[in-house]
């Protein structure tokens, strides 16, 4: 071997190696990181800057689904966070449009555990957790506004709610993260609806639920008084345990309450004066019944009281176990059932009346 092939040996394997580098370092990017990513999503919808925040972990972002026609403000929309090798879990979301009826995060079993969202403080009805969020659209959308079934926009008619919503299908999101996510995407679907307000372009200032605590028997939500009724309670099946509130909303107050026990049984209180859900409220009115004297309307687990402040709606809402649990323990009565249900909300309503200048009412 000559001289100046054994001076070459060494330039060609430095040479070899920073090509390995190189790859490996091209790949550690394509695959771990969002350098020369996209800008945007979904036709304009979302912003890469605010998918990142909202998917918080390390990663490659990318676009998984969309459902998008330029339009039409209506869309459906997944994305995901994925790392190779190293990082955190993946993490992947799917924003939409949507109609709602009602209050529906306070009434339904898909808006679950109402005291652990975080929500909008001003201008903007909406509230985010790790698992998902909402933002109501404003009034003047809501017949404009419809959820996508395949290749049809569905409206659901009057007393719909339009609203844009977020459910996260895998891993955890950043709820101050999400909640931009949502009002860019809100901003989107109002201005190709031309139904847009102001406050869907602030920055989100969001409230943040307490932590979780020993519930007192006697005061349960923290509320001086109120107590479940002793048929609410099943010894070694759902007795009153743990609780979260959040009651940093000025229009929104919210108590998840766990109970001990087989059951697994949780009840969630909330009230809230937020114009947009009682007035969707009040839409709803198929279970609703007037009550005497002008003081609102209300079931047996749900009612809109007209206050001194103005109208606050009060609900009441069960996880499957806890009303399973109550309909065993009193041999499957419908109506014996129902008369728990309707003390519990009774007794809610009666121990915060008069924190909130409403009337006292008995339930139809």
């Amino acid at each position: 071997m000559t001289v100046q092939t054994r001076k070459k040996k060494p330039v060609f394997v430095a040479a070899g190696a920073l090509i390995v580098v190189a790859a490996l370092a091209s790949g550690y990017c394509s695959w771990n990181t969002n350098l020369l990513g996209a800008d945007s999503f979904c036709d304009g919808r979302l912003g890469s800057g605010d998918s990142l925040a909202a998917l918080d972990s390390t990663g490659r972002l990318s676009q998984v689904y969309s459902q998008v026609d330029t339009q039409r403000a209506e869309f459906a929309c997944t994305i995901e966070r994925t790392s190779r090798f190293v990082g955190d879990d993946d993490q992947r979301v799917t924003l939409r449009t949507a109609s709602e009826q009602g209050a529906f995060p306070f009434t339904t079993n898909v808006w679950k555990n109402p005291a652990a969202r975080s929500y909008f403080k001003d201008g903007v009805t909406g509230a985010v957790s790790p698992g998902g969020g909402y933002v109501v659209l404003p009034k003047s959308c809501w017949d404009k506004g419809g959820s996508l079934q395949g290749s049809q926009v569905v409206r659901a008619g009057d007393g719909a709610v339009a609203t844009v919503e977020a459910t996260v299908e895998k891993g955890s999101v950043d709820p101050g993260g999400l909640a931009r996510l949502l009002t860019r995407a809100a901003r989107q679907v109002t201005g190709k609806a031309d139904c847009g307000t102001p406050a869907l372009s602030a920055t989100p200032d969001l409230t943040a639920p307490s932590a979780s605590r020993r519930t007192d028997a006697r005061s349960v939500c923290g509320v001086q008084g109120f107590a479940l009724p002793k048929e609410a309670v099943l010894v070694g099946r759902a007795e009153p345990d743990r609780e979260q509130v959040n009651n940093v909303s000025a229009h929104t107050w919210a108590c998840d309450l766990r109970m001990a026990g087989s059951a697994k049984a949780a009840v969630s209180f909330a009230a809230t004066s937020d114009k947009s859900l009682v007035e969707a409220a009040q839409k709803d009115t198929d279970s609703f019944e007037t009550l005497p004297g002008d003081k609102g309307v209300a079931a047996i687990d749900e009612a809109v009281l007209h206050c001194d402040g103005g109208d606050v709606h009060f609900a009441a809402h069960w996880n499957g176990t806890y009303e399973g649990a109550l309909l065993d323990s009193v041999d499957h009565s419908a109506t014996d059932y129902a008369k728990i249900k309707k003390a519990t909300f009774h007794n809610f309503l009666d121990a915060t009346a008069d924190a909130r200048s409403c009337p006292r009412v008995t339930l139809p």
